[in-house]
């Protein structure tokens, strides 16, 4: 092991630490189990100036990405799109009392009617698609998964005739169908100054498209890559595997 190389990051988790510590509020998201590391990316200048009066979350999960945005963006109406019902109950639960959140218990992709779930025995790695040998290597514990019937609709016509306000950050994390999603909803996605959309660089679903691919989708419909919010490493041999890529519309 090379330890010069922990260095950096030891100190840099000690300083994030120190922060939490020293700071009241981020103290109190900790400590209700908020992904702090999250907040503190979307707290960035940048993108507060944007005063994003609209958060869609795609693949929302049970608020992982919900209630740090809710944090980060406190005056924007939020729309939680989540199809599994025992993740959908638990989001209910998480979000219960707050106010301008709209939730969505329905599958997004290029269509609408009814599709088959593998519902993944963890939670997050439930996919539309069946999932790649690469994935279950480098993480047993997502191994398994039975088929579930879920309700599938586009975010086009889930939105349509609903006033969503501008600026709109939306963020994709759908376990390889990024791709259809963005293609049954070009029209919310045309009026987005921001997407955060989860991308492979190597394939974890069969038949995901990768980075490269969905970048340029991207840039196709008016969108330029700003870099990763955060980045998923293999526990195999630390290689980068994932990255939640950060789009931004060109001027």
């Amino acid at each position: 092991m090379n330890t010069e190389s922990l260095v950096p990051r030891v100190r840099n988790k000690l300083a994030w630490l120190k922060q939490i510590v020293f700071e009241p509020k981020l103290l109190k998201l900790a400590l209700r189990g908020y992904n702090v590391s999250l907040y503190l990316g979307l707290r960035q200048p940048w993108m507060q100036r944007l005063g994003f009066r609209s958060v869609l979350d795609i693949g929302a999960n049970a608020g992982q990405f919900a209630l740090p945005a809710r944090a980060a963006f406190p005056n924007a109406t939020l729309h939680c799109f989540e199809p599994l019902p025992d993740c959908f109950s638990e989001l209910q639960k998480r979000l219960a009392g707050l106010q301008n959140v709209i939730l969505h218990n329905v599958a997004l992709g290029e269509r609408s009617g009814s599709g088959d779930m593998i519902r993944n025995p963890f939670s997050p790695s439930s996919s539309l698609l069946e999932m790649a040998p690469a994935h279950v290597r480098a993480f047993p514990f997502t191994a398994g998964g039975e088929p579930l019937r879920v309700s599938l609709s586009t975010l086009d016509a889930e939105l349509a005739g609903q006033h969503v306000e501008e600026p709109m950050l939306v963020k994709i994390d759908v376990q390889g169908t990024e791709d259809r999603v963005i293609a049954g909803g070009l029209s919310v996605l045309c009026r987005a100054a921001v997407a955060i959309v989860e991308t492979s660089f190597e394939p974890l679903y069969k038949g995901q498209l990768l980075f490269h691919e969905i970048q340029d989708v991207m840039r196709g419909i008016g969108f330029s890559y700003h870099g990763n919010l955060a980045q998923l490493r293999s526990p195999e041999d630390g290689r980068i595997r994932q990255g939640d890529a950060i789009f931004v519309r060109s001027l």
